[in-house]
């Protein structure tokens, strides 16, 4: 069976992170390294993905840097998120071309069908702590809702059917997904918010939706809950399961990185 590396890092910052993907991107592209998974948190930050626009700032930057928040591009699809401590970041360098069916025609890879497994994965790993999510078509994510009960409740859910419980507040974003692919192989990829500060996400116009309200995994149990270290080893495990991968630990100085600093949210 081949092989998934898992590597946790700890707390690093989000413009170390761009550069050691593109390296490490371009090397499992070049067939030197195999497929891996980034465990992770970052500082307090704001990254704007290649859609963002500046109305989804609603502040100006120095306003920002005030509350010790960075702002940071970034070549991932998407819009503006915030990552922190207490928030579980997963980046997958994995080349897509021998993950599953691919579609015909090029070196086409199957995207949609990646960031369907990723959304898969989140919401296994939360089903461990008996919270159900579920995805939402055409709203990319991972999503809670007070009026499904499993993750059954979600395989008709869409974003025309979730429109009202997105204005009411009783349905909220968990989980967020923003992917780079370059020549079939990925970097970026999710951030799961398991018990980080919320207050950020008001602060922006999340994910460019203007209604959307966030939440976590614990301000959803109503309890400290899991730690990230453990969420990441259960996002870890759902997604190599997906994909077919056998996990086999990785070690930062293996990747070229340094040890990774501790944080109380990460093991």
């Amino acid at each position: 069976m081949a092989s998934l590396s898992v590597t946790c890092l700890g707390l690093r910052g989000y413009e170390e992170m761009v550069e050691a993907q593109e390296r490490l991107a371009g090397e499992r592209f070049d067939g030197s390294i195999r497929d891996l998974l980034l465990l992770l948190e970052h500082p307090p930050t704001y990254t704007l993905g290649r859609r963002s626009e500046q109305s989804d700032l609603l502040h100006d930057a120095s306003w920002y840097r005030e509350q010790g928040v960075e702002i940071c591009r970034t070549p991932r699809g998407g819009k503006v998120t915030y990552h922190g401590p207490g928030q579980l970041v997963a980046y997958p360098i994995i080349d897509l071309r021998g993950v599953g069916k691919q579609p015909s025609g090029g070196e086409r890879v199957d995207v949609a069908g990646f960031v369907a497994t990723l959304e898969q994965a989140m919401s296994c790993a939360l089903a461990e702590w008996g919270l159900p999510s579920g995805r939402i078509e055409g709203l990319t994510g991972l999503w809670v809702d007070d009026t499904r009960r499993s993750r059954k409740d979600f395989e008709n859910a869409d974003a025309a059917s979730a429109a009202p419980g997105l204005s009411r507040g009783s349905i909220r974003k968990i989980g967020s997904i923003g992917l780079k692919i370059r020549r079939g192989v990925t970097s970026h990829g999710l951030s799961l918010n398991v018990s980080c500060d919320l207050q950020p996400f008001d602060w922006i116009n999340s994910c460019g939706i203007e209604s959307c309200r966030t939440t976590s995994i614990a301000a959803e149990l109503g309890n400290s809950g899991p730690s990230v270290d453990a969420v990441g080893a259960a996002v870890a495990e759902a997604l190599a399961c997906a994909l077919e991968l056998q996990i086999v630990r990785g070690k930062p100085d293996q990747l070229g990185l340094a040890v990774p600093q501790r944080v109380d949210s990460v093991a």
